[in-house]
């Protein structure tokens, strides 16, 4: 899923609904093309600027997918999911805006506005970040076994594996369940990263064929990885025919509007989460 919205993504005025063609999670490249109806928050990308006197025009957009179990009424975390319109995030501007998505996504366990959140941090967030994401995590200690987050990352691009390390071990040591996403089209050209986090489980796309065999070598692939179908999500489910293809091969997890629909981030009246400029909470556009 690409850094940033499609080009042909509409925005209407707040408060009506938008129809985007969704390919954004901060810079993983998309699979395909969705376009579909969803409820999300946005905010203007304006703190994110270098430059004040050329502030971006972009906007950030967040909403969240519940992880359900495909064949029983098993909850997993509901995901906190964000992308860009308008502006292609640099890897500092994206460590922002994942930074204040953690913190919204402690003070929505903190209000008890979801049993269990995840968020994706990038190898660059890690790295950049890594003593504020461990003093939020201690802010929020009495909620962190709530948490779960997912890696992503080029491992190749990484310029201090000590600081991902110690970020991981921290991780599992407050016991938080750690996932990765995969963001390209097969597990296996991820391999170095798998190796290097080490993931409780994995996040893939839906596979837009309808062929059995395609979907039966795309669940060995990720077995031959070392991720057992038990323990992969597949996102992207958007017809009844990819989710009788999930279930068929033996998938437990699965996100995406055939599971359960997306929905706005929840955010409480006269109070707003502020991290380095950018401010989640309420009065902000919603669009739903």
């Amino acid at each position: 899923m690409s850094g940033h919205a499609a080009a042909d993504s509409t925005v209407q005025t707040p408060g009506e609904t938008i129809r985007i063609a969704v390919q954004g999670l901060l810079g993983d490249p998309a699979s395909g093309r969705i376009h579909k109806v969803i409820s999300a928050r946005r905010w203007s990308a304006r703190p994110l600027s270098k430059d004040p006197s050329r502030p971006i025009e972009g906007i950030v957009c967040a909403t969240v997918w519940p992880t359900r179990a495909l064949n029983s009424d098993e909850r997993w975390f509901d995901e906190i999911y964000v992308w860009t319109e308008g502006f292609r995030p640099s890897t500092t501007q994206r460590a922002r805006i994942q930074s204040t998505t953690l913190e919204s996504a402690f003070q929505m366990l903190e209000r008890e506005q979801v049993d269990r959140v995840g968020v994706t941090l990038s190898f660059g967030t890690v790295e950049r970040f890594l003593d504020r994401l461990v003093e939020s995590f201690e802010s929020h200690a009495l909620v962190t076994h709530r948490m779960v987050v997912l890696m992503r990352g080029s491992v190749a691009r990484l310029r201090s594996r000590y600081r991902l390390r110690a970020f991981i071990h921290y991780l599992r040591r407050l016991h938080i369940p750690i996932g990765y996403r995969v963001a390209t089209p097969g597990i296996t050209m991820e391999l170095k990263a798998f190796d290097l986090v080490q993931p409780d489980f994995a996040q893939l796309h839906a596979p837009n064929s309808s062929r059995t065999e395609f979907w039966e070598d795309f669940a060995l692939e990720a077995r031959v990885a070392g991720v057992g179908t038990e323990w992969m999500i597949i996102a992207g489910l958007e017809s009844g025919q990819q989710l009788a293809m999930a279930r068929q091969v033996g998938i437990r997890f699965g996100q995406g509007s055939a599971v359960r629909p997306a929905y706005a981030p929840i955010t409480a009246a006269r109070r707003k989460t502020s991290v380095h400029g950018l401010q989640f909470g309420s009065g902000d556009q919603i669009l739903d």
